[in-house]
């Protein structure tokens, strides 16, 4: 399954239509939420064999919240599919 899921995945047209589809819900937010949101920094370092994720902090507690359901879901997703691959996770809070 996983397999297939990442095969879908490896095509710019299958990544390109879940970012429109993602983009399509941000741009149902109202103007300032749109306009916070585009004020957070994510930074993406690639390391030799993996890679670290930090997201800046936002004034607007409804942002914050995006940001904490993001980041979970996120972490859920990747470790689920290294777990359904057989590798150990460990998550460090």
């Amino acid at each position: 399954m996983l397999d297939q899921l990442q095969k879908m995945m490896a095509t710019p047209q299958a990544r390109e239509m879940m970012f429109n589809m993602i983009a399509r819900e941000v741009a149902k937010a109202p103007p300032e939420r749109r306009e916070a949101l585009s004020r957070v920094t994510v930074t993406i370092e690639r390391t030799g064999r993996g890679l670290q994720l930090e997201v800046g902090r936002s004034e607007d507690e409804q942002v914050e919240s995006v940001i904490r359901d993001a980041v979970e879901g996120w972490c859920d997703m990747v470790s689920r599919g290294f777990q359904s691959m057989g590798f150990q996770v460990e998550i460090v809070e």
